[in-house]
């Protein structure tokens, strides 16, 4: 459980505590108690009349009678209506019951077996066409790299020359600018 779960159930714990605590006092409390007391006074009272308790008696025996007769009677058409409605429903259904049970199996378990095989196909067939597919692609990005390693020897060899070119203009350079200091010093002498 994660803390709001534990928090919930500790503030409902700490409500019904709360509920308890106040149904228990308003149970002690002398206006409650003497409802309570003078209700049971009064249904004892009652009960002990005598006509109460012969009426009560009488419509207890009317109605034990009428029951037991009617129990009766009424069991045995009602077991009578249930079995005829059941058999009935047997006689009716249970070749549409075999018929669909029959389907349910064999057809269903055909059904499943066809679509497993499709499957199975299918699942070779892209096996082999997924398989082609990264011997191409291996093969597209082994020409890359060999391409790019052609493109990174060009462009070494590329600097390379361009790192000879400056070094050759360089070379050039300081020579002319030696020779132009050599003819300054020999026309200034």
């Amino acid at each position: 459980m994660d803390s709001a779960t534990t928090l919930a159930i500790i503030i409902l714990i700490i409500a019904l505590i709360i509920l308890i605590y106040y149904y228990l006092q308003s149970i002690n409390h002398p206006v409650y108690q003497n409802i309570n007391k003078q209700a049971s006074d009064l249904s004892s009272r009652i009960a002990k009349e005598e006509y109460v308790a012969n009426f009560s008696n009488r419509v207890n025996d009317l109605t034990h009678k009428d029951k037991d007769q009617e129990d009766d009677k009424d069991h045995v058409s009602k077991t009578d209506i249930i079995s005829k409605k059941i058999d009935q429903f047997i006689n009716e259904q249970s070749e549409q019951v075999i018929n669909d049970w029959n389907l349910v199996t064999h057809k269903d378990l055909d059904d499943v077996i066809d679509k497993f095989n499709l499957l199975e196909d299918d699942l070779d067939d892209y096996k082999k066409s997924n398989d082609s597919r990264v011997k191409t692609l291996e093969e597209k990005v082994e020409t890359i790299n060999q391409n790019l390693k052609d493109v990174k020897i060009e462009e070494l060899l590329d600097d390379y020359k361009v790192d000879e070119e400056i070094k050759t203009i360089k070379n050039e350079s300081s020579k002319n600018s030696i020779n132009k200091t050599d003819d300054e010093t020999t026309t200034s002498e």
